[in-house]
């Protein structure tokens, strides 16, 4: 049974802004929650992206104090809890995600397993892409540069600052990174159509692994045109938040991939159904992220080495944050990355205290 439940916003300095084409973001602004259950503790996070998910820091906070209060003796069973939070505040995904994830915390601790190997266990590592943002040529040039003396592998280069820049940045990281690396892109919903498939097509040449979100969420039409007409396969992310979201594209044929965030879905319990109707379609999947600290960032990793379906990651979302509040948390080494092989999510805070709890 639920006993308590707290939440502390927290903000944390950037080494870098990071920019798309539907905003930037200069400073970490989010929420720590801790949710105690039959006296065992589990933490989750809450990470306002009002472009994407339509949360804001205010909606978060005012979600969790009605969740704080409203959960208090129930009991923490995922699917219940996660019908409750979606009956009572409909709109909330990063407040939903904060909690579900606390409670599989919780429940991988009870069970003294690690959340990863209860969710299906199918790796124990994967490779994972760092983000070139939507900067001129010569501090991509930059950041690539950086990437490459971390031991990144795999870049993920953000599109849509016009198309004659945005094939110039992908030529510059090609070059600065040679042939033996991957590169995937995402144009954020930048372009209609017609304009995403001549961008495509100017940089197939580029070994281009999938092109992520190339037309507006909502523009199904364009998504249909953009697969059928495009040589580099379309992975969907703004258009999928939700499993009735994934069976409706990939009923419709409207993506050859799928990239689930867990702000996006409000939680693992959602981010499991949406994996397995993409595992049901034969349809691979990319776990992602916002920014965020290593404590989404590692059940990120859990859904990641869970699910048999998951391809790619895309969890470089703590790399540009100033302060790490976990320890025997993340770990990147050779270009792939896990956590650690412990009960619960695979981190712990380093000071509760510090934060308020």
């Amino acid at each position: 049974m639920i006993e308590e439940i707290k939440f502390k916003r927290l903000k944390i300095g950037m080494k870098k802004p990071f920019v798309i084409s539907l905003g930037s973001t200069d400073y970490y602004d989010g929420f720590i929650v801790e949710v105690t259950a039959d006296g065992i503790t589990g933490y989750g996070e809450a990470v306002p992206t009002p472009m994407i998910t339509g949360d804001t820091a205010g909606s978060i906070e005012y979600e969790l104090s009605y969740f704080s209060k409203n959960l208090t003796g129930m009991d923490e069973n995922p699917e219940m809890l996660n019908d409750f939070m979606k009956r009572t505040m409909v709109s909330s995904r990063a407040s939903r995600n904060a909690i579900d994830t606390a409670i599989y915390d919780i429940i991988s601790k009870r069970a003294g397993m690690p959340l990863k190997r209860m969710l299906g266990g199918h790796k124990k590592r994967i490779m994972t892409s760092f983000t070139v943002d939507l900067v001129d040529s010569k501090s991509a040039l930059k950041e690539a540069d950086d990437l490459i003396n971390d031991g990144v592998k795999v870049f993920k280069i953000k599109l849509g600052s016009g198309i004659d820049n945005d094939v110039d940045r992908v030529k510059t990281v090609r070059d600065a990174i040679g042939n033996d690396k991957i590169i995937y892109v995402d144009m954020n919903q930048a372009y209609n159509c017609k304009q995403a498939l001549r961008l495509s097509n100017m940089i197939s040449k580029y070994e281009i692994e999938f092109i992520e979100q190339p037309v507006n969420e909502y523009d199904y039409t364009g998504l249909k045109c953009f697969k059928k007409g495009s040589f580099i396969p379309v992975m969907v992310d703004e258009s999928v938040k939700n499993p009735e979201n994934a069976a409706f594209i990939l009923k419709n044929e409207l993506a050859d991939m799928v990239n689930i965030k867990l702000m996006k879905s409000g939680g693992i319990t959602d981010a499991v159904k949406i994996s397995d109707i993409c595992d049901a379609y034969n349809i691979p999947v990319m776990v992602g992220c916002m920014v965020e600290t290593k404590v989404s960032i590692s059940y990120g990793i859990d859904l990641a080495l869970g699910r048999k379906i998951v391809k790619y990651a895309d969890l470089d979302g703590f790399s540009s944050l100033n302060n790490d509040i976990t320890k025997n948390s993340v770990i990147f080494n050779d270009g792939y990355i896990t956590n650690h092989d412990i009960p619960g999510a695979g981190f712990e805070l380093a000071d509760p205290k510090a934060l308020g709890f």
